[in-house]
């Protein structure tokens, strides 16, 4: 039976003078990367849980195509903390080389398979292995039979650009390559490539294509590919998109036969997944859930903290349990009954207990201080990584975050293919929102395609032009469109870098407390109370944003008002419509002549307007 923590009034005095100089070992308890160093792991804890992952490992390297994990749990139960466990163990066998690929999915879903492709080519050239990149190591294992494998290739730039990169010429450009960036023309021809489409349709299946092929490149060799967070792939919980995003992902990757692919997302979207997606999508994967700490799992957890710092035994008074400063009793369920037991919660509460001991307790930060300290952080952090491969993926992910808390419905399926996404207002209002970041090439014809295809009557049109790519003076044909898009009504604007950085900051504050990443008192905050937060402290340059994009033109607003007015009357003079509207009959009878499919209009000494049906729509 573990020993009670005692002390005297005496030694306690004592003890707090002496731990007053050691720094908390409970203070770290967020794993947020499988790449992180300097980690303190106890491997009784979820030990059954890795069993199975190696076992995944170790059936697919058998040649057994096992279905995929879902690994969830709750917030702060240890999933990232799970895989980094798994990349140590697997870097430092002794067995066949698996590289391994850990990407946090904080993306759009209509960005899923370029980010992918991005984050899988980072984790290949910078993941160290004994002095070597990942794809350092792969070429090693390849050399007999490296022309073997580039001959599966149907890409013949993919094969160009591995050729490259193994004989190590033109590293940072076929490397930047990989990942999806485009490339001057110069660079390309320099590279011997051929032409490559960067519109959104093109460069989304591009991807995809991408790491199915760098999966046969690697065959035989099987790779471990860990999603993590994916519930940041849904705008706002409960967005259907996002989930029904996730399962096509998974399916997609578990096809690929060399590929061991582990998912995490906390339980209620597991659970969410289960009530949503058809049972053929749910085959595409196994749950494998990670629960509450048992007490032995706390003791140790608490026993490998406090050996981190042999001080503290220094200071412990005689006759003190081992785990002294820490009261284990009060870590049990038992007496928390409403707590959920998670590795997360233990350290907070043990660092709380270590700081007490000490006499050094702080007031607390009310909620408010936290997220002001939080999103100051994140800001900094988007303020020095802000550039031209990250501004697209900010604002397609980011927008429909911030769009969404301002009561906009937001839909990504069945609109056309050069929207990014359509607002629906309380209203009815439909706003199409198009971000435009391509090359040159693809940005006019994408602009083109706007112009033959966009019909105002069902919705206005915001067309974002991204900051780090602006239309040049020599860009005379996009220009041309744009300026034809404005005239008839469409809207142009250039998001500013304040804006940007404020909208990443924000998207990555609300994504982190969806995923339960966010740790505030040993959990995660309520998600309706941040979501207050960012609409009262959303920054001046990101609100003047949010409101040029949703800001209905009067036209548009007639149109809705007429239709209730219509609604109820029926039939109505335009001159009665215009005064029960406030406005003139002149805009009431070309509100009518611009919404036929709305409106009906008879023209004579008396023009009538009338809610137009299918009996009347020949009238």
């Amino acid at each position: 039976m573990t020993e009670k923590a005692t002390t005297t009034p005496a030694s306690g005095s004592a003890a707090r003078g002496c731990l007053a100089e050691i720094p908390n070992p409970f203070a770290c308890g967020v794993v947020r990367s499988a790449w992180e160093k300097d980690v303190i792991d106890v491997e009784a804890i979820h030990r059954g849980a890795f069993s199975e992952l190696l076992r995944l490992v170790e059936d697919r390297r058998g040649g057994v195509h096992g279905r995929s994990v879902l690994l969830h749990g709750f917030a702060g139960s240890g999933k990232t903390h799970l895989l980094r466990r798994l990349r140590l163990h697997l870097q430092s066998s002794s067995g066949e080389f698996l590289p391994f690929v850990w990407v946090w999915m904080q993306t759009s879903p209509g960005m899923k398979w370029r980010h992918l492709r991005r984050e899988f080519i980072d984790n290949l050239i910078r993941g160290q292995v004994d002095g070597q990149n990942q794809l350092e190591r792969l070429f090693e294992l390849a050399a007999g039979e490296f022309e073997a494998r580039l001959g599966r290739l149907a890409d013949r730039n993919l094969q160009v650009v591995l050729e490259h990169l193994a004989n190590k010429r033109f590293v940072r450009d076929a490397a930047a390559w990989l990942r999806g960036d485009p490339l001057p023309e110069s660079v390309s021809g320099r590279l011997g490539l051929g032409h490559m489409e960067f519109d959104d349709a093109a460069a989304e299946d591009a991807s995809r294509r991408l790491i199915e092929e760098l999966a046969l490149f690697l065959r035989p060799t099987a790779f471990v590919m860990c999603l993590d967070q994916l519930e940041q792939l849904q705008a706002h919980p409960g967005d259907r998109t996002g989930l029904f995003a996730l399962a096509d992902l998974i399916a997609a990757l578990d096809r690929i036969e060399n590929a061991i692919v582990i998912g995490c997302v906390q339980t209620e979207m597991q659970r969410e997944l289960e009530s949503v997606l058809m049972q053929y999508a749910l085959d595409r994967f196994r749950p494998l859930g990670l629960g509450e700490l048992k007490a032995t799992e706390i003791d140790l957890l608490v026993r490998a903290r406090l050996q981190t710092e042999p001080r503290i035994a220094a200071c412990r008074p005689a006759g003190a349990s081992e785990f002294w400063p820490i009261d284990l009793e009060r870590l049990r369920p038992a007496a928390e009954p409403y707590r959920l037991v998670t590795p997360r919660w233990v350290l907070y509460a043990c660092a709380e207990q270590f700081e007490a001991a000490k006499g050094a307790t702080q007031p607390r930060p009310s909620l408010e201080e936290f997220l002001r300290s939080e999103y100051q952080n994140r800001l900094e952090q988007a303020q020095r990584e802000l550039s031209p491969e990250r501004s697209t993926v900010i604002l397609s992910d980011g927008l429909p975050r911030l769009l969404h808390l301002r009561g906009f419905g937001i839909r990504r399926e069945g609109i056309p293919p050069w929207l990014d996404h359509e607002l629906v207002s309380g209203e009815g209002d439909r706003i199409g929102v198009a971000i435009s970041h391509e090359t040159p090439q693809a940005r006019w014809r994408k602009l083109k395609r706007i112009l033959e295809e966009w019909q105002r009557e069902q919705r206005s049109l915001v067309v974002l032009i991204d900051v780090f790519h602006p239309v040049g003076a020599t860009a005379a044909r996009t220009g041309e469109f744009l300026d034809k898009l404005a005239q008839r009504g469409a809207r142009r604007l250039t998001p500013s870098k304040e804006a940007l950085a404020a909208l990443d900051a924000l998207r990555r504050l609300l994504g982190d407390v969806e995923s339960g990443d966010l740790d505030f008192e040993g959990g995660t905050p309520e998600l309706s109370k941040v979501e207050d937060w960012v609409r009262q402290n959303t920054p001046s340059a990101l609100a003047e944003l949010l409101d040029e994009i949703t800001r209905v033109e009067p036209e548009r607003r007639l149109r809705s008002e007429l239709a209730d007015l219509l609604a109820e009357k029926k039939v109505l003079s335009v001159r009665d419509a215009a005064a029960a509207l406030g406005s003139t009959p002149e805009e009431v009878e070309r509100c009518a002549r611009e919404n036929r499919h709305h409106f009906g209009l008879l023209v004579g000494a008396e023009p009538v307007v009338f809610e137009k049906t299918p009996a009347g729509a020949g009238a």
